[in-house]
């Protein structure tokens, strides 16, 4: 089926609030051993658990197997204890926590892969807490949470129940009794009637208890919840989107996806005990466990410590993305002491340091240190640093994700070669809404802030500027830049940079002109207008001293300047090396070529390279390419990427993706400077470019 189109903007309640609580409680807390897919490796021998346990031979020994107790047999004591949980008020002992922990949305697991509902649903109407003890968790949960301005999130887990009891069914006693199929389910992988199902419960859990935030696992990626035009996940999504537009007090919605369920642009990405290695342009999220073992409560869990999740939360936010931790509360509703541990030493910390957390957004780089992750595990050193901004662009703040050696942050990357501190205003170490002034000095190398002698662990400073504005940092003329909405840059020139390559667009007719230093002669790029802002590259030639210079542009209305760079002439005196492009668009990049060095490959349709300023002197009529392939062929164009064709590369079999020959091409005499693409027309080619040359 044809995927629609879907217009969505996150909202900012979720950029701003940075930290949410997940709880994982239900049916699977009340056997509380190995995780909380014990319904599912009960019924299987010798396989272990994601914990590492066996969880059938301890059933087995616990309960005499999965023929004399199934997992049904465990509800009516998860009944019990959700009925204990209510009559202890713990909707508002639990609210009451997550704020003290600083979490600004909590998301429940409204029914998991076991199907039992924790909220009043008309679809499992026998398998929900309040047919079965008149607990509407969920509904409990929301109040509580409104009460401190917390936003509710729910997880649905439903759609993978078609295989997580059935694919045990040839072992378990009870899980092919016809009585207990709204449980266990019917069998058959992701059929019509499953889809139907999960898509009847996902819009009963917005339309009831609209949600400001859903959050469903894995397997929402599967074709076949996009098979049936009554019941897929883009239609789920339209409707939520749609229906929240009504809901008074409703400030946006967020729906998070896994894998490549949705695409980044109409929801938002969630990855599960991993987390990304550089900023990410949207926001995203990721979820974690303070048990190291499940997500569910057990009693052989090993928990890890709040200082770890609290380096975590300052790593995943410096690169645009939110931290959503789990706790797993006992089958009475009571929150493990280790894991309320946990929760209060983030809040203490997010008490003192929270500015430099809450309603921030990332900085150019998002930090510096020898510590990278990119898994599950948090630990980090006094060197490892992170930044963010404030949401209005004024303030930066600098975090320490250890306790810094000798009462000192060191921060290179603010050092004088790469970023102008005179626009200093203060430094501050942050103290909960107070802030306490710090001595600091700027060398060629770091920028040093002094502590005082009683900081220990991850700490955050303030640094705020006389104008106002958060000096950008220096970079290299040479690297390609993404302009965004910025007009002047700091930039390092070699004095050897003698040509400005630009990627440009425009809606209409109109121009780009560089002004580098203190010269006011322009260096203008013409721009045409075209088809759906198409881009542009062009390569002008201009002239900047040695040192940091000013960049700065003109730009008319309706055009944009995508990115560019400052490039050198590249001389064909001798052959050109296939991976020294200066820009690219598309999946080519280059890779280890099998004859030693690099080359150019992994290349899709529309993809290309430019290499800026080629000079051919008083005239080339040949190009000579070593090339390796089965066939394909890519274009050699002048001046844009669907300028003049050259010549025509490739065309014949190599014997394979390394097996590279050298191949001459005529082409008709080009005299002078040009930029030069290389472009690729086919969807995909394995057609690798180690040098070319021209004579």
């Amino acid at each position: 089926m044809k995927v629609p189109e879907i217009e969505y903007e996150v909202p900012e309640w979720f950029r701003d609030a940075k930290f949410g609580i997940f709880i994982h409680y239900g049916v699977y807390s009340v056997p509380a051993y190995g995780d909380e897919w014990y319904g599912h490796w009960m019924y299987i021998p010798e396989e272990k658990s994601y914990g590492g346990d066996t969880i059938y031979d301890y059933h087995l020994k616990t309960y005499g197997g999965p023929d004399k107790v199934g997992y049904k047999d465990f509800i009516p004591d998860f009944l019990k204890g959700i009925s204990t949980w209510q009559k202890n008020n713990g909707a508002e002992q639990w609210a009451q926590l997550f704020e003290d922990a600083g979490a600004k949305y909590v998301v429940p697991v409204g029914i998991h892969h076991d199907s039992y509902a924790l909220y009043d649903s008309d679809v499992q109407t026998t398998y929900n807490s309040v047919n079965g003890a008149g607990v509407d968790y969920i509904g409990e949960l929301k109040k509580a949470l409104k009460e401190r301005d917390i936003k509710l999130g729910i997880s649905n887990h439903f759609v993978e129940n078609d295989w997580f009891f059935d694919e045990t069914k040839a072992k378990g006693g009870d899980l092919t009794d016809p009585e207990y199929a709204e449980l266990y389910g019917t069998g058959g992988s992701k059929t019509k009637e499953h889809i139907e199902k999960w898509y009847a419960i996902s819009m009963e859990i917005i339309n009831k208890y609209q949600p400001d935030l859903i959050y469903y696992d894995f397997d929402l990626q599967n074709k076949e919840l996009n098979m049936y035009e009554n019941a897929n996940r883009y239609l789920m999504l339209q409707n939520y989107y749609e229906l929240s537009k009504s809901w008074e007090g409703c400030e946006g919605v967020v729906c998070n996806y896994k894998h490549e369920a949705f695409t980044p642009d109409i929801a938002v990405l969630d990855k599960e005990r991993e987390a990304l290695g550089a900023i990410n342009p949207i926001a995203w999220q990721t979820d974690t466990s303070v048990g190291a073992k499940s997500w569910g409560y057990i009693t052989n869990e090993e928990y890890r410590s709040g200082e770890e999740f609290i380096t975590a939360l300052i790593d995943i936010v410096s690169k645009n993305g939110n931290l959503l931790l789990n706790i797993g509360p006992k089958a009475d509703g009571t929150i493990p002491e280790e894991a309320e541990s946990v929760l209060r030493t983030i809040g203490k910390w997010l008490d003192t340091y929270g500015d430099a957390i809450y309603a921030t957004r990332p900085w150019e780089v998002y930090g510096e240190g020898k510590t990278e992750n990119s898994g599950d595990t948090y630990q980090y050193t006094g060197s490892d640093i992170r930044f963010t901004k404030s949401k209005d662009g004024k303030k930066l703040y600098i975090s320490a994700l250890g306790t810094p050696e000798n009462n000192k942050i060191s921060v290179k990357t603010l050092g004088k070669n790469n970023w102008d501190a005179t626009n200093v205003d203060k430094i501050c170490l942050i103290n909960g809404k107070g802030r306490i002034e710090l001595d600091w000095i700027q060398s060629d190398s770091a920028l040093e802030i002094n502590l005082p002698k009683e900081i220990e662990g991850a700490c955050a400073v303030e640094v705020s500027f006389k104008d106002g504005k958060i000096p950008e940092l220096i970079k290299s003329a040479s690297e390609i830049i993404q302009a965004g909405d910025s007009k002047e840059f700091n930039l390092a020139f070699t004095g050897e940079e003698g040509y400005l390559l630009a990627e440009v667009s425009g809606e209409k007719k109109g121009s780009v002109s560089a002004y580098i230093g203190d010269n006011d002669r322009p260096y203008t790029i013409s721009v045409k207008k075209t088809k759906n802002n198409k881009t542009q590259v062009a390569c002008v030639p201009v002239w900047a001293e040695k040192g940091t210079q000013k960049v700065s542009f003109d730009i008319s209305a309706g055009v944009k300047i995508e990115r560019f760079k400052f490039c050198k002439e590249i001389s064909t005196a001798s052959q050109i090396e296939a991976e020294d492009f200066d820009m690219q668009s598309g999946s080519v990049r280059s890779e280890e070529c099998a004859e030693g060095g690099k080359n150019l490959g992994y290349v899709g349709e529309g993809d290309w390279v430019c290499y800026g300023a080629v000079d051919f002197g008083n005239g080339k009529s040949k190009i000579t390419a070593r090339l390796a392939g089965s066939g394909q062929k890519c274009n050699v164009r002048l001046d844009s990427p669907d300028g003049k064709i050259i010549a025509t590369l490739g065309g014949e079999d190599t014997g394979g993706w390394s097996e590279y020959k050298t191949f001459d091409y005529e082409i008709k005499k080009t005299e002078g400077i040009h930029s030069i693409f290389i472009t690729y027309d086919t969807s995909w080619s394995d057609l690798n470019i180690n040098w070319f040359s021209f004579e």
